[in-house]
């Protein structure tokens, strides 16, 4: 995808046209850290992410996840139903080779945060 155009979860590409086994967007390694609540990912191009739980869990992909945040923008009013931060992963697995899926205290676990999509939240 052209480094101007928008990821289907509407962030920013992180770069030019990037295939499904693009070094950037594959693990090297990862780590779901439970007592601290963070993912580790260190790429195969050397680059590393750390992310919040948390974080990740308010910009989850699955469909009802992001049919409520439209739902949100589209009100004025920003009624908004409970903050998803006190809620933590409790367990965590991997989906084939592009993705992982979470298993959250609240019992949801419908998004999968495919590689691709983590890779364009940011590096360090």
């Amino acid at each position: 995808m052209p480094a101007e155009e928008v990821s289907p979860y509407g962030i920013p590409s992180p770069g030019g046209a990037r295939g499904p086994h693009d070094d950037s967007a594959t693990p090297a390694d990862m780590k779901v850290k439970i007592a601290e609540q963070r993912l580790i990912v260190d790429w195969k191009d050397g680059r590393r992410s750390d992310f919040s739980l948390a974080e990740l869990r308010r910009v989850c992909p699955c469909a009802a996840c992001r049919t409520e945040r439209e739902r949100q923008s589209d009100n004025p009013l920003k009624i908004l139903r409970s903050d998803p931060t006190g809620v933590r992963v409790v367990s965590a697995r991997l989906v084939g080779t592009y993705a992982i899926q979470f298993d959250w205290s609240d019992g949801h676990n419908t998004g999968l945060f495919d590689f691709r999509f983590l890779r364009s939240l940011g590096v360090k």
